[in-house]
């Protein structure tokens, strides 16, 4: 009997050092500050000190990679790690906006859309030069016409090809500004376009650092289930050799393999949340699915993108100055004012000047025949044989040409007037909505900004308070004071509040992000230059 209650005090012992190293491993942290931060103050260095002084950091939270192998085996046929992919890769951060800026789809169709403003600018331009006109025409006449000139009363009878050719030019010296406001309508809808694909690589580079710490989050929530796993795994160990020597019940051991059992199913899921972030980032990097991503980042660390010393105002006015999508906004409101002048060009009159090389005749070629001629002569009328040439001849014409048309009694034209008013004061309305939400946004963000950084303190304090509660609860059932649902209780507890401190950290870095991109600062530079 006392070599029973030796081996489970022996027992007690081990699962309360099981218990002490997973909280250690877990919560492991550096020494590493953010850039312009304080140092702690002397109460918290003193309540962080000893061995506990990397166990409660709000900086970072280290990923441990030593324990995949506890991972629980969804299907024999697949890893499960990386489950229903074929191979793996390891990511880093840069990798990941280079592979954007490279691949994304959002910003390459974006760009086709600049390049197609592009061509129609040019094609703009091309309406100031003048419009050349070639025409070739052929005929074969037969049978007779009357003209009604000339002397002779008889019809013309025809039996003969007959070619029509032209060749000319028309330029246009006056069409009420169309031409003119049409290419300055062009560079402007040019100018937005190029402004709507940086917003585009802003909100594509937003989403790949969201979408990469979201998979790093996953990572990290993984780590902490398999701890979990084993952790109960230990504790039902525990529970049964106490069992055994009739200093628990058989109650005690049923709620360590229950808690064990949804422990093992929230893994389960981890597994497959992990697999499916990677999924969601290569398929916004526009890479093959089948590829698991696993990122390079050891840790979860703050990352601070915008100093904390900028006072709100001083944002908003960045984001004013620096928003693509104002300047967007600004060049399209721009072009509808130009379309006023584009629909009122048809009220006035159009100028023309125009020139032409006409040839008439049978043939292109050199060619003649003998045709017969009625010559008058003293002894009456004879019919000789003359040569005539059957090759085309020139006519050369030069004139201009002044037109003006009103389409409807000019009511048509009137009413598109009209109606190209409305869509600039609409363009104005739609510039100041933009304005009103960009001013919208900096300040949301900076607030989610300051709730995520507090969040995190918190976090921290949860983590402190669940590791004391698991110590207390592993020492009281050690000694037989305590039982076995408290230290459930407390391990549960302490892996929400590790799962917690993970996604607080994540948070901020979200929200710096979001408020980088919404002042309009965000590039591969800015984001890069605290790397991980």
């Amino acid at each position: 009997m006392k070599s029973k209650f030796r081996a489970s005090r022996f027992a007690a012992l081990s699962l309360l050092l099981t218990l002490s190293s997973w909280s250690a491993a877990l919560a492991e942290t550096g020494s590493i500050n953010e850039p312009n931060s304080t140092k702690e103050s002397d109460s918290n260095r003193d309540l962080n000190s000893g061995a506990e002084n990397n166990a409660f950091s709000a900086e970072r939270l280290d990923l441990k990679r030593d324990s995949l192998k506890a991972l629980i085996t969804i299907d024999r046929r697949i890893d499960p790690f990386s489950l229903d992919a074929q191979s793996s890769r390891s990511f880093t951060l840069k990798e990941a906006i280079d592979n954007t800026l490279a691949n994304n789809l959002d910003i390459g169709i974006v760009d086709y859309d600049r390049q197609a403003a592009k061509a129609r600018l040019l094609g703009a331009y091309g309406k100031f030069l003048p419009d050349i006109a070639l025409s070739y025409q052929y005929n074969y006449l037969k049978g007779k016409a009357n003209v009604p000139f000339g002397s002779n009363l008889e019809p013309l009878r025809f039996n003969n090809p007959f070619i029509i050719t032209s060749a000319g030019f028309k330029y246009y010296g006056y069409r009420g500004g169309s031409v003119l406001f049409s290419a300055l309508k062009g560079r402007n809808q040019l100018r937005a376009e190029k402004e709507k694909k940086k917003a585009t690589i802003a909100d594509a580079l937003r989403e790949t650092v969201h979408l990469y710490n979201e998979l790093i989050l996953q990572e990290a929530i993984l780590r902490i289930r398999i701890r979990a796993v084993e952790t109960s795994e230990s504790q039902l160990s525990l529970s049964r050799d106490l069992q055994a020597g009739g200093l628990a019940t058989r109650l005690e051991v049923l709620q360590a393999e229950t808690q064990l059992s949804q422990d093992r199913q929230n893994l389960i899921d981890q597994q497959i949340a992990r697999r499916d972030a990677a999924i969601r980032l290569s398929d916004h990097l526009s890479l093959p699915q089948d590829v698991d991503l696993r990122p390079t980042a050891e840790v979860i660390e703050k990352w601070r993108l915008v100093s904390d010393d900028q006072l709100v105002g001083k944002l908003v006015s960045q984001a004013i100055d620096n928003r693509p999508e104002l300047k967007q906004y600004e060049e399209l409101r721009l072009a509808a004012k130009k379309q006023i002048v584009i629909n009122a060009a048809n009220l006035q009159p159009s100028f023309a000047f125009n020139g032409n090389v006409l040839g008439i005749g049978e043939t292109l070629s050199k060619s003649t025949e003998l045709a017969p001629v009625t010559l008058a002569t003293v002894g009456g009328n004879s019919v000789a044989q003359i040569p005539r040439q059957r090759q085309i001849t020139a006519l050369y014409t030069l004139g201009f040409n002044v037109n003006w048309n009103f389409q409807g009694l000019g009511t048509v034209d009137a009413a598109n007037i009209y109606a190209a008013k409305l869509d600039a004061r609409k363009a104005a309305l739609e510039s100041q909505r933009l304005l009103n939400q960009v001013v919208s946004e900096v300040r949301r963000s900076y607030l989610k900004s300051l709730s995520s950084e507090r969040k995190i303190e918190e976090a921290i304090a949860q983590v402190r308070s669940a590791d004391e509660e698991l110590r207390l609860a592993s020492l009281r059932y050690q000694n037989g004071v305590g039982k076995n649902i408290d230290v459930l209780r407390a391990q549960q507890d302490y892996t929400g509040a590790l799962i917690e401190k993970a996604r607080a950290l994540v948070a901020f870095n979200d929200a710096q992000v979001d408020l980088l991109r919404n002042v309009g600062l965000i590039s591969s530079s800015n984001l890069l230059k605290e790397s991980r």
